[in-house]
């Protein structure tokens, strides 16, 4: 009699615990029976209700519209667009709830090169020697832009980008001396720019995201040589050092960046004129790490 109450116990217990089971309720309407391993902010990964020991399934986000826990607790998936909300369920707090979490998930790749191209106007190209003188395109230049790139983020996407930025720029121009002659001359830029910029990046999923930027960047004249002479030596009345204030933003595939934007000069070229460094217009392409 005792070994018939024990054995009836055994078969009571399995089946409660094989009772004891998450359903899975798809967006077409159909019902999976599943032990839930978990939920992250992409997939759900599982496994049949009827083979726990067996191979763990995964099921995409998108695909899933609730979850009904073996508790009795429910669980929405659409309840937050684009799939943000989701996180583990086997986090740790033993609720088996989804919470709001607006962290991007995906790798964050802090550090980075980058190639790119920025156009400049700089007084020194209108107004180079003579008050008479004109760029052949408008006192407008290209400059080679090639560096290093640092985005360190803190929480919720929130960071600061810096870097360290070689820039290059070669021009033309023709001048005029007082007996309207003319000669043509050239003048070659060189700068190492270093910016530091708040920046927040929002990922719509995993590894895809864009990210807005702004703030001051810091460029250092290293040489402005017009005609091979440098007119930074001596008793200059040019200021080697220069503040811009920069906007802008990009977009993020994994380890590839492309990000657009322009800087606007904050102080005079120069100590007597008022002209100013601009930047209106970059675009780089950038490898992330």
């Amino acid at each position: 009699m005792k070994k018939f109450i024990l054995s009836l116990a055994l078969v009571l217990a399995a089946s409660l615990s094989a009772l004891a089971q998450d359903i899975i309720i798809l967006k077409n309407s159909e019902k999976i029976e599943a032990k839930i391993v978990e939920i992250s902010s992409t997939e759900i990964a599982y496994k049949k209700a009827d083979y726990v020991d067996g191979p763990t399934f995964r099921l995409d986000i998108s695909e899933v519209s609730s979850v009904i826990y073996a508790n009795g607790d429910a669980q929405a998936f659409n309840a937050e667009p684009k799939g943000q909300g989701t996180v583990s369920s086997g986090s740790g707090d033993g609720t088996g709830k989804l919470k709001f979490n607006p962290t991007p998930q995906g790798r964050k790749r802090p550090f980075g090169i980058s190639l790119g191209y920025t156009s400049k106007q700089y007084s020194s190209l209108i107004l180079p020697k003579f008050k008479q003188d004109l760029t052949e395109n408008n006192g407008t230049t290209s400059a080679l832009m090639l560096g290093l790139y640092w985005a360190p983020e803190f929480k919720y996407g929130i960071g600061i980008q810096t870097g360290l930025y070689y820039e290059m720029a070669v021009d033309s121009y023709t001048s005029y001396d007082e007996y309207y002659n003319e000669a043509k001359s050239h003048i070659s830029l060189h700068t190492l720019s270093v910016p530091l910029r708040f920046q927040y990046r929002y990922e719509f999923i995993r590894d895809l995201s864009v990210f807005l930027y702004t703030g001051p960047s810091f460029d250092i004249h290293l040489a402005s040589l017009d005609d091979g002479e440098n007119i930074f030596n001596g008793d200059s009345s040019w200021n080697r050092f220069q503040v811009l204030w920069g906007v802008g933003a990009g977009v993020r595939w994994k380890g590839i960046q492309l990000m657009m934007g322009g800087d606007w000069g904050l102080m005079p070229i120069a100590k007597d004129w008022p002209w100013k460094l601009n930047k209106p217009f970059f675009i780089s392409l950038s490898y992330l790490f």
